[in-house]
């Protein structure tokens, strides 16, 4: 009895293998998706160097503290708070003078300290131009973002996703299928490029008028997908 039920087995499982053999499977596509948009900035960010140079540190250290100290004064003159401030660099740099074959001579020290003020589009001109004549010597450069840079990285992402889904959907229909199942979805890369201006862009800006005109230009967020999905 026990050898009958063993052969019937044997043969259901030989009857049920050409069944599996012939079983198409169903075909998976890969597919990637982009997405890429300019949207205009809200914001702003203004980095500015205040320098003094002298002979002795002492004085290099003061001229630059009231030099400063002007320049905070007026931007809260402008209604800039505090909290719009941050001190991001200062440095103390000992000065020599180089003759052929002699060792270099000590002749002075330069204090800089870097200021980045964050402040509204329409303040930039007006509040570059209070700067320079408060004290700031350099305006290194500007920043133009947008203040929610991570709705802004989701959304391109989003939009990166249903442009792969589409186009999955455009093979499909070409193939006489469907999209059965999403099975795997993988981020390439998101990006976001603020709009930067560089020293030497901000002096021409500044060339035909005492308040410079800056555009801010556009902020560019994109991203990069990659979904596979299963067709039948």
């Amino acid at each position: 009895m026990f050898k009958k039920i063993i052969l019937l087995l044997a043969m259901s499982l030989l009857l049920a293998v050409p069944a599996w053999a012939n079983a198409a499977p169903n075909t998976v596509v890969q597919v990637t998706g982009n997405s890429q948009k300019e949207i205009a900035p809200d914001i702003a960010r203004i980095h500015v160097a205040i320098q003094s140079t002298q002979a002795n540190l002492d004085k290099a250290k003061a001229e630059n503290s009231k030099n400063v100290n002007q320049v905070l004064a007026k931007l809260q003159q402008l209604g800039v708070t505090d909290e719009q401030i941050t001190t991001d660099t200062y440095q103390i740099s000992p000065l020599y003078n180089y003759e052929k074959d002699r060792l270099p001579v000590l002749t002075g020290y330069r204090v800089s300290q870097g200021l980045e003020i964050r402040t509204s589009l329409e303040q930039v001109g007006i509040l570059v131009d209070e700067m320079t004549k408060a004290g700031a010597n350099e305006i290194s450069s500007i920043r133009f973002e947008a203040a929610d840079e991570t709705s802004s990285k989701n959304e391109a992402l989003k939009e990166a996703v249903a442009d792969a889904l589409k186009k999955a959907d455009v093979i499909a229909a070409s193939l006489g299928k469907k999209v059965a199942r999403i099975t795997l979805v993988n981020e390439s890369g998101v990006f976001y490029r603020p709009v930067m201006m560089e020293a030497r862009m901000l002096k021409a800006a500044a060339m035909d008028s005492s308040v410079p005109n800056i555009p801010a230009g556009k902020v560019t967020v994109g991203a990069t997908v990659q979904v596979s999905v299963e067709l039948e």
